[in-house]
């Protein structure tokens, strides 16, 4: 409860930090901007987050079984949307990890996007963000980055990255995690 009071907390207090971007540099200060900018004049969106895949090449069968597939959770975030269908994304999710604690994550995406037929498109692109978990670093966060996939039909997104394999030996990385996005506007 404490980690999901702390993420609506960091997403609230986004608005507030907007003024202060102009002293992070030119870069940094842009990147914050453009954070700060899609969270203030974007639309509402619920993610419900669901499945992580293990691959079975990098984990043995009977780590795999230990292992929790079924990453349910919520988030809240916003995104804008530009002339050409284009996707920005700032969001929060917490879900059960793995290993079966909660992980917390706060992110920026970006998504292109292509019309495929109707109300159907697809996106890719990638999200920077922190995430925090037991397992890793003792729950202290950490930044991430990770491509990221997109298929839209409407207003409902099923979505997914991959987190690849960094080292580690046999039962490390290589999973695919996927989850949904709803606009509420």
């Amino acid at each position: 409860m404490k980690k999901l009071l702390a993420l609506f907390g960091l997403l609230a207090a986004l608005p507030a930090y907007a003024a202060d971007c102009g002293n992070m540099g030119e870069w940094l200060g842009g990147a914050c901007q453009r954070v700060a900018d899609t969270y203030g004049n974007g639309t509402p969106d619920l993610y419900i987050s669901g499945y992580a895949w293990h691959d079975p090449g990098t984990y043995t069968e009977e780590k795999r079984k230990e292992l929790n597939d079924r990453a349910w959770g919520l988030g809240y975030g916003r995104h804008t949307t530009d002339d050409k269908g284009n996707d920005e994304l700032v969001y929060g999710m917490i879900f059960k990890d793995s290993h079966f604690t909660p992980e917390l994550i706060i992110g920026y995406g970006h998504l292109w996007n292509w019309q495929i037929a109707g109300p159907v498109s697809a996106g890719l692109g990638y999200t920077v963000g922190m995430t925090s978990r037991q397992d890793i670093f003792g729950g202290i966060p950490f930044p991430v980055a990770f491509p990221l996939l997109q298929l839209k039909v409407d207003r409902f997104s099923v979505m997914g990255t991959v987190i690849p394999k960094l080292g580690g030996g046999l039962n490390h990385g290589n999973v695919a995690y996927f989850f949904g996005r709803y606009e509420l506007e």
